[in-house]
């Protein structure tokens, strides 16, 4: 078994959702994930979805949307570095976070860029995912 293939990782719709068409099939099936690029695609979702969008887990998400007419400020990277660990911690059962980190991105005037440090739990692995998070410039 390889790592990616690990089946404590799941299996499930790719996101953005789309269609495949497998070698010799005759018609096109919803594309799946599994492995590695799976709970990438399931971080992602989990950070964007706004805190109180599901109706019968309404703590789930990160909801980073809401930082979008945000500055950058030192106050609003720590808010959203903040926001990001907590839904991992808390919903994101498959992966260890050992530091999350949210910087303005260099000459970006409209992006803060949050890192995650992450290690999948199983095979305690250091892996990282750097989110590019774009925030409305100055007018």
């Amino acid at each position: 078994m390889t790592y990616g293939d690990d089946p404590h990782l799941g299996r499930g719709w790719a996101f953005p959702p789309r269609w495949d068409l497998p070698d010799g099939a005759a018609a096109a099936v919803l594309a799946t994930s599994d492995g590695v690029p799976h709970v990438q695609e399931a971080m992602r979702v989990l950070l964007r979805t706004g805190v109180g969008a599901r109706v019968m887990r309404p703590t789930l998400g990160a909801g980073v949307d809401r930082y979008v007419f945000e500055p950058r400020t030192t106050d609003v990277c720590y808010r959203l570095a903040h926001d990001v660990e907590r839904a991992l911690l808390l919903w994101e059962p498959r992966v260890i976070v050992d530091a999350v980190e949210a910087v303005p991105a260099g000459e970006a005037d409209e992006r803060i860029d949050v890192r995650i440090e992450y290690r999948l739990d199983r095979h305690s692995r250091p892996d990282n995912l750097v989110i590019p998070f774009f925030v409305a410039g100055p007018s």
